[in-house]
């Protein structure tokens, strides 16, 4: 159907709500509260790089006037004992204005001290300081979101402690790889491979965990994918091997 055209001419494009020099000033005076409010304590070195810490993020919502709220919490549970925390919060401002922080935390990205509190905890703090920054700080990432990055996985499945590293064998594979030599060379890396599946899809091998490995195999699993170019991802909870 055909639009008047005193109809388009209605239409006109999203303006800025302060001009260049307004939006400069007011970016400068974020920075200058920043600065003033902010203290070493509130920063975290991640990378050679500085990340404000929640701490930071709480003072900022206090002197922007900033409220928040949990509009949603969810966990989710997985066959392998881990479970994730998804989080979304909204910041709202004395002018109405929201903003929402979406963010998850996994129990199995490190080693926590309060396992259940840490986890929703960590997600609640990622949630919101990210509504906050998208509020108010130009959308930067918070120390709390860095470290998911950074930090490295628990890889440990069985409750057992940490194994010292494993070095692999030589192993040289066939072209095409194989179903029954991945099971053979898993078994002669000491993998029970009663614990895995071996399936075998269209362009690729994929070992799907079936049981409780020992954090040993857990590594060697890893190493063998690693070796092998092979791919690795946690949900679900797998290693895929190409041809």
């Amino acid at each position: 159907m055909m639009v008047e055209s005193t109809e388009l001419a209605s239409f006109k494009p999203v303006m800025p709500l302060a001009t260049p020099e307004e939006a400069r000033k007011g970016w400068a005076a974020f920075e200058a509260l920043k600065t003033a409010l902010l203290t070493g304590d509130d920063y975290q070195q991640i990378a050679g790089k500085a990340f404000i810490k929640r701490s930071g993020f709480r003072k900022i919502a206090v002197y922007f006037g900033l409220s928040d709220r949990i509009l949603e919490a969810v966990r989710v549970d997985r066959e392998d004992k881990n479970f994730t925390w998804r989080m979304v919060v909204e910041a709202k401002a004395p002018n109405g204005r929201t903003s929402i922080g979406v963010a998850m935390c996994d129990s199995a990205e490190k080693k926590f001290n309060h396992l259940e509190h840490d986890v929703y905890a960590t997600a609640h703090t990622r949630a919101k300081s990210r509504a906050i920054s998208d509020m108010v700080a130009g959308g930067v990432v918070s120390a709390e979101e860095m470290e998911a990055a950074e930090e490295p996985r628990r890889q440990v499945d069985s409750g057992q402690a940490p194994a010292q590293g494993v070095t692999l064998p030589p192993i040289t594979p066939p072209t095409p790889i194989t179903g029954p030599w991945i099971k053979g060379a898993l078994e002669q890396l000491g993998v029970d491979t009663g614990k895995v599946e071996i399936r075998e899809e269209l362009a690729e091998f994929v070992i799907l965990k079936k049981g409780s490995l020992t954090d040993e195999e857990f590594k060697t699993l890893n190493a063998m994918c690693d070796r092998l170019k092979g791919t690795y991802s946690r949900q679900p909870l797998q290693w895929k091997l190409k041809r």
